[in-house]
Order: C-alpha cells, then sequence, then structure tokens
C-alpha cells in the first residue's frame, strides 16, 4: 500500500513547485508594471510642466515635448501588456476585461439621431 502512495507526494511536489514558480512570475510581472506605472505618472508631471513652459520662448521645447510624449505612450503600452500578462498568468487563460473610459460621453437617449448621406459629384466641376 506504500508504493500507490508515492506517486502522490512526488506529484504534489510537482504542483508544488508549479505553483510557486507561478506565483514568483506573477509578483515579478506586478512589480514591473507597477515600476512602469510610477514611470508614466512621472512622464505625464513632466509633460504637463512642458506643457505650460511651452507658451514662453522658444519652440524648440516642442520637439522634447512630443519626443517624451511618445515616449510616455511606449510605456503605458508595455504597462498595459505586462498587466495582461500578469492577469493571465493568475488567472490561467482568461484575462479579466480592461474597463477604459470612452473618449467623450455618449449623446443623450433621447435626442433624435439621423444619418444624412451627402452624394459625391458626378462630373469634374473644372
Amino acid at each position: 500500500m506504500t508504493d500507490a502512495a508515492d506517486p502522490i507526494p512526488n506529484e504534489l511536489e510537482a504542483l508544488r513547485a508549479a505553483l510557486l514558480a507561478e506565483r514568483a512570475a506573477r509578483q515579478e510581472a506586478e512589480a514591473r508594471a507597477s515600476g512602469l506605472d510610477a514611470m508614466v505618472a512621472h512622464l505625464k508631471l513632466l509633460i504637463a510642466k512642458l506643457r505650460q513652459e511651452r507658451f514662453g520662448a522658444s519652440a524648440e521645447r516642442g520637439a522634447r515635448l512630443d519626443q517624451l510624449e511618445l515616449q510616455l505612450e511606449e510605456l503605458e503600452a508595455a504597462a498595459s501588456e505586462d498587466r495582461a500578462t500578469a492577469v493571465t498568468s493568475s488567472n490561467g487563460d482568461r484575462p479579466e476585461p480592461v474597463h477604459l473610459r470612452p473618449v467623450r460621453r455618449p449623446l443623450p437617449a433621447h435626442l433624435p439621431c439621423e444619418r444624412v448621406v451627402i452624394p459625391g459629384p458626378v462630373s469634374c466641376p473644372c
């Protein structure tokens, strides 16, 4: 009877090792994502300061601002990928939906909505 019990502890140890490895990977991804979030917050603050200075003297600052905005977009994309990886690793194959803010609020439901299609010219006006 002891021979039948031997594979179970080996299997449990393998499962425990896999669980510990998964936890370590998740913690590493969360740490990386939080570091990226801090960098994103710092860059947003820096961009806000540069926007305030932008209306000052030189246009050379605008090039630096554009470069920082590009860097911010890349970091935000990397942070969202890391969050998705962390969510996927903690939930198996089902990532949690990310709730994004809409760009603008939808129009009220009581307003009428109609679509107008204007046909293009049949012949060349010149």
